[in-house]
């Protein structure tokens, strides 16, 4: 059973959302339906929770500024919103997904089996509007049965095997069960480049270069395909 809260201030929307949620998961429990910003930052202090369906338009603010407002995110977020212009690239970032009114049952459905599949995979990520007043931004990687804390700044290279991701650390290496597109999406922003089909560096780690391949600040020797030199210029 995963504890959910709802947080939208159209008390008729809410309650439809609700019910389709019950509906859809018997193992989403809602222990909160939450109208406004004021109201949620109340209740985060008091209330954890596993997974939380947001509205992006509240009455007394919007769902960026509540977040930014909290100082550790440890709940998953499904947005809510009206308009698909709503920083949809943001959202990868921040959100297992994002689903649009007015809502269709089958699209939240989708979004459902994404959250239950983070859940009970117990795969977390530290949101990065958390990390927005950090100065070290990280990541929150769930390996076998731990949850590791990573520095972005740390992170020399990842290595696509398969449907996982090696994660090269400076000072250690280990293996996520994400595949490596998904950390390039969520890495976007923190000058990371897809240097090759199954290689994702770290720019400030590349020692040097040659027409070919890259060596990295550790020393690993990591091909580099001709369409992608462009991005080193």
């Amino acid at each position: 059973m995963y504890k959910v809260a709802i947080i939208e201030d159209e008390i008729a929307a809410a309650a439809a959302l609700e019910k389709m949620i019950s509906i859809l998961e018997p193992d989403f429990k809602i222990c909160a339906k939450i109208p406004s910003v004021f109201e949620s930052l109340i209740f985060f202090k008091k209330t954890n929770v596993d997974l939380v369906f947001m509205d992006v338009q509240l009455s007394d603010g919007d769902c960026f500024e509540l977040l930014s407002k909290i100082p550790h995110i440890n709940f998953s977020i499904i947005f809510i919103t009206a308009y698909d212009t709503h920083a949809i690239k943001a959202f990868k970032f921040n959100a297992i997904d994002y689903v649009l009114k007015p809502i269709d049952p089958e699209e939240l459905a989708k979004a459902i089996v994404k959250a239950k599949e983070r859940l009970s995979s117990r795969v977390l990520i530290e949101y990065f509007l958390t990390n927005r007043n950090r100065d070290k931004p990280r990541l929150a990687l769930s390996v076998l049965n731990e949850t590791l804390y990573v520095n972005i700044e740390d992170i020399i290279r990842l290595e696509a095997d398969s449907a996982y991701t090696i994660f090269v650390l400076k000072d250690r290496s280990f293996t996520v069960s994400k595949n490596i597109k998904y950390y390039e999406d969520l890495l976007e922003g923190y000058n990371f480049i897809r240097i090759h089909y199954s290689h994702l560096v770290a720019k400030n780690e590349i020692a040097s270069r040659k027409v070919s391949t890259l060596t990295m600040s550790n020393g690993d020797v990591i091909p580099m395909s001709v369409r992608k030199r462009f991005l080193l210029k």
